[in-house]
């Protein structure tokens, strides 16, 4: 019965560890969100630069330039205890700002989102 018990604390206490290991990886990705990341895209033959500044509170400015124009609207994010991404636009300007899975470089200074941004930290 003993042998039970502690076989029981055991397991109790894994699953306690993956849970607070996993939270601990969202925030993680919360916070090397932080800052101004840069993307090169070409669309329908145009080169695009994409600039994104994310902010801390969960807001964020998304500058799009491309041939000496650009244009900025403001968003709102969060990130997913899974890392995933999550863009909400308050404007109805640019249809293509990244969400989707977030990864990161080992040293944090490339971000990959969708498998279809690479963005680069500045």
């Amino acid at each position: 019965m003993k042998r039970k018990l502690i076989f029981a604390l055991w397991i109790i206490l894994f699953f306690v560890f993956i849970s607070v290991n996993c939270n601990a990886q969202s925030s993680g990705s919360d916070q090397r969100i932080v800052g101004t990341w840069v993307s090169n895209v070409k669309v329908r033959g145009s080169d695009y630069t994409i600039t994104l500044m994310f902010n801390a509170n969960g807001s964020g400015t998304a500058t799009v330039s491309s041939g000496g124009q650009s244009g900025t609207i403001t968003f709102i994010y969060g990130v997913s205890i899974k890392g995933e991404l999550a863009i909400a636009e308050q404007s109805d300007s640019f249809d293509f700002l990244p969400d989707g899975k977030m990864y990161f470089s080992p040293d944090g200074k490339i971000m990959f989102v969708d498998t279809r941004y690479i963005f680069r930290k500045k």
